[in-house]
């Protein structure tokens, strides 16, 4: 049975039905969830571009699309984009083929293991040959490396790369910040390299008690090169794996 988490007080550190879900997640777990969000996703500066291959890929002119994250989602069905059903889907991790799942579209590929984009291009490549697959195409944000994109291209697949929208940051309150500071928020959801940006960059240093949770091993390498104390890294790449990894470590922080 896991213990609850009473007595934490957890920055969510997105918006959006994204952070109304964590934050039900740890409120039923006991925690005071806090949602400040330090970034957010815009359509990317090239709307007219990605209005093509969001066209492209809702008329059936693409055997596979690649999604990289569920904001990706988001951005689909923001601008009423349908998958047709003849066009495959092949999602980064449990998360994003939730997200996916959730927009009313089928998943066809989920990479075994840790979620992530070299994961991903890595075990489906090994089931698909390039004779046998038409078109592809990858959905991606403006910060994401391109991957996906550049590992089928070596190896002989057809794909195009869609932006599907930018992530900026949003500028906590004041108020936050001191909590923050002060430690009465005392851990802090670390869900993406963006965010531990502007973390650091907005918060600075935080006191020592302050459990930073990270998603993944990627956001932890960034943490940490920003002088950042991680105190967990998530098991799995997912919110939930990380959010029930939190009572151990807290009670472990508190002996």
């Amino acid at each position: 049975m896991t213990e609850p988490l009473d007595g934490r007080t957890v920055l969510v550190p997105r918006g959006g039905a994204w952070g109304e879900r964590v934050a039900r997640l740890l409120t039923d777990r006991g925690a005071v969830a806090v949602i400040a969000p330090l970034i957010e996703t815009t359509p990317p500066r090239d709307v007219e571009a990605r209005g093509r291959s969001f066209a492209a890929l809702a008329a059936g002119e693409y055997d596979w699309v690649f999604i990289t994250s569920a904001a990706a989602v988001e951005h689909l069905r923001a601008a009423g984009v349908e998958i047709p059903a003849a066009t495959k889907v092949a999602a980064v991790g449990r998360a994003t083929a939730r997200a996916v799942v959730d927009a009313g579209f089928d998943v066809d590929f989920i990479p075994a293991g840790r979620s992530s984009a070299l994961s991903l291009t890595q075990q489906w490549c090994s089931a698909h040959d390039p004779a046998g697959v038409g078109r592809c195409l990858v959905l991606r944000s403006d910060l994401a490396m391109a991957v996906v994109s550049d590992e089928l291209e070596i190896r002989g697949y057809a794909v195009d790369v869609c932006i599907a929208y930018r992530t900026v940051g949003v500028d906590l309150a004041e108020g936050i910040v001191d909590d923050l500071r002060s430690g009465r928020i005392d851990t802090v959801l670390l869900t993406s390299t963006s965010v531990v940006r502007e973390l650091s960059h907005q918060v600075g240093a935080l006191p020592e008690h302050t459990l930073l949770a990270s998603l993944g091993p990627g956001t932890t390498r960034d943490a940490e090169r920003r002088g950042l104390t991680v105190s967990l890294t998530a098991p799995e790449q997912s919110v939930e794996a990380l959010i029930a990894a939190l009572p151990r470590t807290s009670l472990e922080a508190r002996t």
